[in-house]
C-alpha cells in the first residue's frame, strides 16, 4: 500500500500567494510614490515659472506705478518712439531742449509695452497689457484674456495655465492692472475711476528651460525609486526565500513527528496506530464493496531466546529481515505492521476467497524459516500465524485483531511454524483464559491459595533432609487446581508477581511454625518463576524477608530454571552471589531440559541440580535415560554441587540412583505432596521414627 505523506503544496502555494501580494503590493507603492513624486516636480516647476512669472509682473507694475506717478518719461522722437496720439490733448507732449533736441512724452503703458518687447527678445520671457477697453487695438484682448479680464472685475485677482505659442510651451500668467491717478491723463475717456480695474497685464514665461531641468529630476527620481523598489523586491526574495526554507524545514520535522507517530523506527514498517487507521478503512471500503477482507497475525517462534543467546542487537537486525522477507510476500495495496516485539500484522484488503490468505500465509512461513545470516550468525527461526476474514469473524477492527490474535495462540499450541484460521471455538477458549485471569486475581484477594509439601529424602539413608513448597489454588468456582492449570497465565498476565511474594512468606512462616514445635527441617526449596526473579526489586525483597525471618538462612533454597543465566543483561549472577552471601542456597530446577551449558554451572553461583522427572521416568529401561542420570551426577559431584533426582515413582529407580551416589531424590515413591497440616504430621511421624531407631 502506498504511503501517502503530508505535502508542502499548500503552504507553498500560500507563501507564492503572499510573495505575489507583496509584489504587486510594493510595485504599486512605488508606483504611486512615483506619480506622487513626479506631479510634485511638475507643480514644483509650474510654481518656479509662476513665481519667475510673477517676479516679471512685479517688475513692470513698478515701472508703470513709477512712470504713472512721474506722469510719463520724455524721449527722444523716433521710428520707434513716435509722438503718441492719445496724448495729443497735453498741451506739453512735445518738448524742444536748447540744444534742439525733439522730445516727446512716453506714457507709461507705451514704455512698459516696449520692454517687454525688449525683454521678450532678451529673456524669452513675453509681456503683454490688454483691456477691454483698450485705447490701442493691438491691447485688445484674446479669447483667454478676456475670460481673465471678467473674473478680475468680479474681484479674481490672478489666472495661470500652461499653454503653447508657435508651438512652444510657455505658461501664461496674468494680473489685473489698477487705475490709479496718473493713469486718468490717458484713460478719463473710458470712463475709468480711481481703483476700478483698468486691465490686465500679461507675463508667457517661456518652459523649455523648466522641462529640460525638471526631467533631470525625474530621471533621478526615477532611478531613485527604482533601485528602492528593487531593494524591496530583493527583501521580499530573500523573506520568500526564508520562508519556504522555514516552510521545508518544518514540514520535514512533521513529516519526522507524522513518520515517528505511525511507523515503526526499527523495521520502518507501520505501527499500530497506523495499521488501526488502515485497517478501519479497508474496512469500510470493503464493506461499501461488498469485499473480503483477511487479516494475518504473525508472532515469531522463539524469538526471546535469540535475544538471550545472541543479544538484543542481533534481534533487532532479526526484526529488521524479517519485516523485509514479510513485504515480500504481499502485494503493493497490502499493509505490513509491527504491532511491538515479536508481532507483526498484515492487512489483505481484497481477496476473492479466503483460500488466497493461506497461500500468503504459507509464503510467510517459508520466508521465515529460511536461515537468517546476520553478522556472521545463522539464526534459525519460524512463526506462528493467525489469520481471521471479514465478514465471518467480525465487523469492527477491534474484533478482528483479537480473533487473529486468538488464532495464532492455537498455531502456537498446535506446535508452532503454522497457521490457524480463527473459528469461534477459538474465542470460547480465549474468553476461558480472560475468565480464568479474572479469577487469579480474586483468589489473591479472597487468599484462595494454599502450600503443599513434597519430602526430600537423603538416597544414602532414606533420611528426610527438607521439602519442596509447591502452590495450590482451592477455588471456590472451580475446585482444586494444580500449578500447570494457572501458573502459564499468571506469568504471561504478571500475576506470578503477587503469588510468587505469598509463596516464600508463607513457606518462611511454616518453616518458623515447624521450628517453634521442634519439627526441623534441613531444607526448603521455594520454585521462583523467571518473570518474577528478573522484575526489579526482587533480591531487595529477599534481602527484608531474611531479615525479619533469620531462621531461613542456609536453609531456604530457591529452585529457578536455566533460562534465568540466558539474560545475562540482567546480571543474574551478581544478583544470586548477593543471595548465596545471605545464606540462600540455588537449585536448577527441570536440569537438561531447557538451554544446559556447563559454562553456567562454572560461571554462577549454583548449588544443587535437579535432574527431570522425564530422565527419571525410564531410568530402568532406557540406557540413554540412565547414562544421562549417571553423566549429570558424576558431573555435579565433579563441581562439587548436589543432586536431586525429581519423580521418583517406583522402588526400581531409588535403587539405580542410590547406586549412581545420587544425593537427593523426591517423588510420589517417596511421598506425595501434602498440605501443611498433612505435612506436619509427616514431620511428627518422622520425628518419632528417627527418635525410635535412635
Amino acid at each position: 500500500m502506498n504511503i501517502v505523506i503530508p505535502t508542502i503544496q499548500s503552504d507553498e502555494s500560500q507563501l507564492r500567494v503572499q510573495l505575489w501580494t507583496a509584489v504587486v503590493g510594493w510595485t504599486l507603492i512605488v508606483v504611486l510614490l512615483l506619480l506622487w513624486s513626479l506631479r510634485n516636480e511638475d507643480m514644483e516647476m509650474l510654481e518656479l515659472a509662476r513665481q519667475e512669472a510673477v517676479a516679471n509682473f512685479n517688475k513692470d507694475q513698478a515701472f508703470r506705478i513709477w512712470g504713472t506717478t512721474h506722469g510719463g518719461v520724455y524721449v527722444p522722437v523716433t521710428k520707434r518712439t513716435p509722438p503718441s496720439e492719445h496724448l495729443s490733448h497735453i498741451p506739453e507732449r512735445d518738448l524742444i531742449t536748447p540744444s534742439g533736441r525733439h522730445l516727446t512724452l512716453m506714457n507709461p503703458a507705451y514704455m512698459l509695452r516696449q520692454m517687454m518687447d525688449d525683454y521678450t527678445d532678451l529673456y524669452g520671457v513675453k509681456g503683454r497689457i490688454t483691456s477691454l477697453k483698450p485705447l490701442n487695438p493691438n491691447n485688445a484682448p484674446d479669447d483667454w484674456e478676456r475670460v481673465a479680464l471678467e473674473a478680475f472685475e468680479r474681484g479674481e485677482k490672478e489666472r495661470f495655465e500652461l499653454t503653447e505659442i508657435n508651438g512652444h510651451s510657455y505658461l501664461r500668467l496674468i494680473r489685473p492692472m489698477i487705475t490709479e491717478e496718473g493713469c486718468l491723463k490717458c484713460h478719463h475717456k473710458q470712463g475709468y475711476e480711481v481703483g476700478d480695474v483698468r486691465g490686465g497685464v500679461g507675463i508667457s514665461v517661456p518652459m523649455d528651460k523648466y522641462y529640460v531641468a525638471a526631467s533631470g529630476q525625474k530621471k533621478e527620481l526615477m532611478i531613485g525609486l527604482s533601485l528602492i523598489w528593487l531593494a524591496g523586491i530583493g527583501a521580499i526574495w530573500v523573506y520568500g526565500k526564508h520562508s519556504r526554507q522555514r516552510i521545508h524545514e518544518r514540514k520535514d520535522y512533521e513529516g519526522q513527528i507524522w513518520h515517528q507517530a505511525n511507523f515503526d523506527l526499527l523495521t520502518g514498517l507501520s505501527n499500530r496506530s497506523l495499521f488501526l487507521d488502515r485497517l478501519d478503512r479497508a474496512l469500510v471500503f470493503a464493506k461499501r464493496q461488498q469485499y473480503e477482507l483477511a487479516l494475518l497475525f504473525i508472532d515469531l517462534d522463539r524469538f526471546k531466546d535469540v535475544n538471550d543467546t545472541l543479544g538484543h542487537a542481533i534481534g533487532d537486525l532479526l526484526l529488521q529481515e524479517a519485516a523485509r522477507r514479510l513485504q515480500t510476500c504481499v502485494r503493493d495495496m497490502d499493509t505490513v505492521s509491527r504491532l511491538g516485539g515479536d508481532e507483526f500484522t498484515v492487512i489483505l484488503p481484497v481477496i476473492s476467497e479466503g483460500k488466497s490468505a493461506s497461500k500468503v500465509a504459507a509464503q510467510v512461513l517459508t520466508e521465515l524459516s529460511k536461515p537468517f545470516d546476520l553478522k556472521g550468525q545463522e539464526v534459525h527461526l519460524s512463526a506462528s500465524v493467525g489469520i481471521t476474514l471479514f465478514p465471518q469473524d467480525g465487523n469492527d477492527s477491534g474484533m478482528l485483531l483479537q480473533n487473529a490474535d486468538t488464532a495464532m495462540y492455537r498455531a502456537k499450541a498446535d506446535g508452532r511454524n503454522t497457521f490457524r484460521y480463527f473459528t469461534w471455538e477459538m474465542n470460547r477458549e480465549a474468553e476461558g483464559r480472560v475468565s480464568l485471569e479474572a479469577a487469579l486475581r480474586r483468589a489473591l484477594k479472597r487468599n484462595e491459595f494454599v502450600l503443599h509439601y513434597q519430602p526430600i529424602l537423603n538416597v544414602r539413608d532414606g533420611g528426610l533432609v527438607g521439602a519442596e513448597a509447591l502452590i495450590r489454588w482451592e477455588s471456590a468456582d472451580r475446585g482444586q487446581m494444580n500449578p500447570n492449570e494457572f501458573i502459564s497465565l499468571a506469568e504471561e498476565s504478571g500475576l506470578i508477581v503477587p503469588i510468587g511474594d505469598w509463596v516464600l512468606q508463607q513457606a518462611a512462616d511454616d518453616l518458623a511454625r515447624w521450628d517453634q514445635a521442634g519439627l526441623i527441617i534441613e531444607k526448603l526449596s521455594v520454585n521462583v518463576s523467571i518473570v518474577q526473579f528478573q522484575l526489579q526489586g526482587f533480591t531487595g525483597k529477599m534481602m527484608e524477608l531474611l531479615e525479619k525471618q533469620p531462621n531461613l538462612s542456609s536453609r531456604l533454597f530457591l529452585e529457578i530454571t536455566e533460562s534465568v543465566f540466558l539474560d545475562e543483561h540482567r546480571e543474574p549472577g551478581a544478583r544470586l552471589g548477593m543471595l548465596r552471601e545471605q545464606g540462600v542456597g540455588i537449585a536448577i530446577d527441570d536440569f537438561g531440559t531447557g538451554y544446559s551449558s556447563l559454562s553456567y554451572l562454572k560461571r554462577f553461583p549454583v548449588d544443587i541440580l535437579k535432574i527431570d522427572r522425564s530422565f527419571i521416568r525410564d531410568v530402568t529401561i532406557d540406557p540413554e535415560d540412565a547414562a544421562l542420570c549417571e553423566a549429570i551426577i558424576a558431573m555435579a559431584h565433579h563441581l562439587g554441587l548436589k543432586v536431586i533426582a525429581e519423580g521418583v515413582e517406583t522402588n526400581q529407580q531409588w535403587q539405580f540412583l542410590r547406586d549412581r551416589g545420587c544425593d537427593y531424590a523426591q517423588g510420589f515413591y517417596l511421598g506425595r505432596p501434602m498440605p501443611q497440616d498433612a505435612f506436619t504430621a509427616f514431620l511428627n511421624e518422622n520425628l518419632k521414627r528417627n527418635s525410635a531407631v535412635g
